[in-house]
């Protein structure tokens, strides 16, 4: 793994990022890392379009119109229950996956063609 830094997130997530880290045998690092990439990558698209704008902005729109659109873009909060979750660790399908996730990343780690964020 490369470089670690601190990240501070309220105590209720850490809170529930360890107690699933615990049930899946994963550090709570290697959760919320995962996590990342499910997130960046579901959501390239949108990133892009907003990078996009930004420049359009920057290039052709005044100070204000940026700052209006950097303070109201994507102000989202997501609820997870934390028993769905757990359900879901539980479930065999979803069990099944993991087990040839890790797999594929033992193998592909293996191979030197992993690259590591």
């Amino acid at each position: 793994m490369s470089a670690t830094t601190t990240v501070r997130v309220p105590v209720a997530l850490q809170r529930e990022v360890t107690r699933v880290s615990e049930f899946v045998q994963e550090t709570p690092g290697e959760l919320l890392t995962a996590a990342w990439a499910e997130y960046v990558e579901r959501h390239r698209d949108d990133i892009a379009a907003d990078l996009q704008r930004a420049a359009d902005l920057v290039r052709n729109g005044t100070l204000e119109d940026l700052v209006d659109f950097v303070q109201d873009a994507h102000h989202a909060v997501v609820h997870v229950d934390l028993n769905d979750v757990i359900a879901a660790w539980e479930d065999p399908a979803v069990q099944a996956v993991l087990d040839a996730s890790r797999t594929a990343l033992s193998a592909s780690r293996a191979s030197g063609r992993r690259i590591e964020l």
